[in-house]
């Protein structure tokens, strides 16, 4: 009869932590996203140039809603926001 590590005891670990007791440093290393591919989560220009214009927009909008004009700050400050939270942020992570 063969021993383990353990010295015949029973490893508390149970099952899944003996079997990565015994494959190594190797199996415990952090999940990959499955896909390999590196370039995959890397941004272009497209991706910076919209989510730059977002910001801007993000600003310009924050101005507005604190100006005393009421056109600015009950109109164009929600259309600028939702313009750049809802549209430009997500088009920018997306292209």
């Amino acid at each position: 009869m063969q021993r383990g590590r353990s010295g015949g005891r029973k490893d508390r670990r149970g099952s899944r932590g003996a079997r990565l007791a015994e494959a190594g440093p190797r199996a415990r290393s952090a999940p990959t996203t499955g896909s390999g591919d590196s370039a995959a989560l890397q941004f272009t220009r497209l991706n910076w140039i919209l989510l730059g214009s977002a910001a801007v927009l993000i600003v310009l909008g924050f101005f507005a809603l604190g100006s005393s004009s009421p056109v600015a700050s009950t109109i164009v400050a929600p259309l600028l926001l939702v313009a750049s939270y809802g549209v430009l942020i997500p088009a920018g992570l997306i292209a």
